[in-house]
């Protein structure tokens, strides 16, 4: 399953579900806009965004903090933390009640600096503020005096309780306050130690870092809050309506995209991300980073302008782990493991409490096959009360590999009362049968996760399904199937990259080469400049077909651009078929190499953090045994003993398989003929 990457807004960090189902506007849990002032805790929250201030040492070490009392006056360090305690709101206003409050968390969170479970009680905050090692806390306050409102920030010394810094702003009017916010955020950058070159650099007028719509900002800004409270799932109605509102509006552009990017709806994210990228001018700094590290690592795979991107966001906010994590997501993506986990852990020590890179952590230690250490990952998160779905998946598969049939069913139980999720586990428990030749079974599960997953309105996850199936119905003997299986994929999904190519895979396998033809030339112009499609999919695609065509030779020699990729870890699925090195082995085998084609199914087995509960797996052990069968006659008791010893292992393991299943029958009769030799 794809990394996920870290919202540039840390609210939106808390929950990425997988599903995309759509949900209406429910008029009866607010049945009025947005007011002003829940505007303003969007828009604080933007005024933030250029805190570099906040976030590096060199805005910060050693420069007094001017504050209403000069004897207070104190430096912060890089590695201070601001915590937001509340918002008052003293207009009668209930919309700024908790608005506001929203809206200094969601605005101070972009730093680094910040604890993001700040508490939100003066009575608590300076003595849990000491526990955590939080330097200072703000808080805020709007209030009207007639037709004006007074808009006050101030920074509070959590050890001492002096004031660092105050800063206060008169609106004349509610069409004002916008202004006045503006005003009052950048004099107390200044008073908290920024340079003025930064807070200059730093500014864009918020009417271009968001929209000049009020109606957009209202749809945006009740969007982020529905991400929040409810998870993104629930927010996609109010963020599509903030797009049709203001097509130019980047953020909204980008935060509906990163909800589809990480529910594995490709096609809607990238559409999106291109939208976003083409007017990311209207964006604050921040913002521009996310906008074009997506952009660069997903929609058009430039690995040199990716990292590029990333390393200048880490440079210029050094406290700010969703760079250096999303940097991580990047190289899992491109097979680099060792340095997505190295940048996982990196992540996960400067910000614990992010879920996403704990989650992504997890898929990578498994994916290595170190599954002690994901397990221990697992529980870390576990203990730190964050949980999401693909963690269990990832314990369930390792559970399976590792025979523990209690962990698999507590893992499993996660998503009983989960209906959002449960195609998920569905599509495991069929891979996990199918695996151990129950056939009959997997296919009613895989049904049942198909289904499951249209239900969500997640038509990418249901073609990854059935692709799925269709590439154990091929490996097991059953053609029809598979190719029936892979032609409804498509259908499903036609634009998804990766399913079409896999579809295109199983085409050719089963004999339809001149669709299999008509999807790789379709990838290979949809995707002129993509890494991932020009280096592996196509090259496996023709590689097939070549091997359809009884043209091994050139197979091989298609394939060797493959082998970079051969671990890479699918978009929209949790483990890989491996299906560059199952056609080099069978591309081996039919030139007559039996000791490469070997080599080639032991790498199925030695990497099963990668393969986990793929059939590619228990069928990499029954082809070893054929090409042990049809070593050179020798004579040899030894090399007979060898041959018999795989087919029972593969016999074992399917001891209870469906008796109907071609290729088990095939075994067995291939066995007995041995036995008797």
């Amino acid at each position: 399953m794809a990394r996920r990457c870290c919202s540039c807004t840390p609210e939106a960090s808390r929950r990425y579900s997988r599903t995309s189902t759509r949900t209406s506007f429910n008029t009866k849990e607010r049945d009025k806009s947005l007011s002003s002032c829940e505007l303003f805790q969007i828009l604080i929250s933007r005024l933030f965004n250029y805190l570099p201030a906040l976030m590096t040492a060199t805005a910060l070490c050693g420069q007094a903090l001017v504050g209403a009392s000069p004897s207070s006056a104190s430096t912060l360090s890089p590695q201070n933390k601001i915590l937001l305690v509340s918002f008052t709101n003293s207009t009668k206003d209930g919309d700024f009640d908790d608005s506001l409050k929203e809206a200094v968390r969601t605005a101070l969170e972009e730093s680094p600096f910040l604890n993001k479970n700040a508490p939100f009680t003066l009575q608590l905050v300076r003595p849990l503020g000491q526990q955590v090692g939080s330097r200072a806390y703000l808080v805020g306050s709007i209030s009207k005096q007639g037709s004006e409102f007074a808009l006050a920030l101030e920074a509070t010394d959590c050890m001492s309780g002096k004031t660092l810094a105050r800063e206060q702003s008169i609106a004349p009017n509610e069409e004002k306050v916008l202004d006045a916010l503006e005003k009052a955020a950048s004099d107390l950058r200044t008073h908290l130690g920024e340079s003025l070159a930064s807070v200059q650099k730093f500014n864009t007028p918020l009417s271009t870092a968001t929209t000049s719509s009020l109606e957009a900002l209202q749809a945006w800004a009740l969007g982020l809050r529905i991400k929040q409270e409810k998870g993104p799932a629930e927010a996609i109605a109010a963020l599509e309506n903030a797009t049709k509102l203001d097509p130019d509006f980047a953020s909204a552009l980008f935060d509906l995209g990163l909800i589809y990017r990480n529910s594995q709806q490709e096609i809607l994210a990238r559409n999106l991300f291109i939208k976003a990228f083409a007017v990311r001018s209207h964006a604050t700094a921040r913002k521009r980073f996310s906008i074009e590290g997506l952009y660069y690592s997903f929609v058009t795979v430039d690995y040199d302008k990716t990292v590029e991107t990333y390393r200048q966001w880490m440079r210029i906010y050094p406290r700010d782990e969703r760079p250096v994590s999303n940097l991580g997501s990047f190289y899992g993506d491109v097979c680099e493991y060792p340095k997505a986990i190295a940048q996982f852990k990196e992540a996960r020590r400067m910000n614990p409490r992010n879920y996403i890179v704990h989650e992504n952590l997890i898929e990578l230690l498994t994916a290595a096959g170190e599954f002690e250490k994901a397990r221990e990952a697992y529980s870390e998160m576990v203990q730190m009360r964050l949980d999401d779905d693909a963690p269990h998946v990832y314990m369930y598969a390792v559970a399976f590999l590792e025979h523990d049939a209690k962990e698999m069913a507590n893992q499993a139980g996660w998503f009983t009362a989960k209906p959002d999720f449960q195609h998920e586990i569905l599509s495991e428990q069929a891979d996990a049968e199918a695996y151990d030749g129950h056939l009959t079974r997997a296919r009613e599960l895989t049904t049942q996760a198909v289904q499951s997953a249209l239900s969500a309105h997640n038509n990418e996850q249901a073609a990854a399904w059935l692709l799925n199936a269709a590439w154990r119905e091929d490996l097991f003997g059953n053609v029809r199937e598979a190719h029936d299986q892979a032609i409804r994929a498509l259908q499903l999904a036609p634009d998804s990259r990766e399913g079409s190519a896999i579809a295109a895979i199983l085409f050719a396998r089963t004999g339809d080469v001149p669709r299999a033809t008509a999807v790789a030339e379709e990838l290979a112009k949809r995707y002129p400049d993509h890494p991932v499609v020009q280096s592996y999919w196509l090259p496996c695609i023709r590689a097939q077909v070549a091997l359809a065509q009884k043209d091994p030779a050139r197979a091989l020699q298609l394939l060797r651009t493959a082998a970079r990729y051969d671990t890479l870890l699918p978009q929209v699925a949790y483990y890989s078929h491996m299906p560059s090195v199952v056609l080099r082995a069978e591309a081996y085998s039919a030139t007559a190499q039996p000791a490469l084609a070997a080599k080639e199914w032991e790498t199925i087995l030695k990497t099963p953090g990668i393969v986990q509960l793929s059939a590619s797996a228990p069928i990499a052990r029954l082809q070893l045994a054929r090409i042990y069968a049809c070593e050179p006659a020798t004579g040899s008791a030894s090399a007979r003993a060898k041959a018999r010893f795989a087919y029972q292992d593969f016999l074992s393991l399917w001891q209870e398989a469906d008796a109907d299943v071609p290729v088990l029958r095939e075994a067995r009769q291939e066995f007995a003929k041995l036995r008797q030799g």
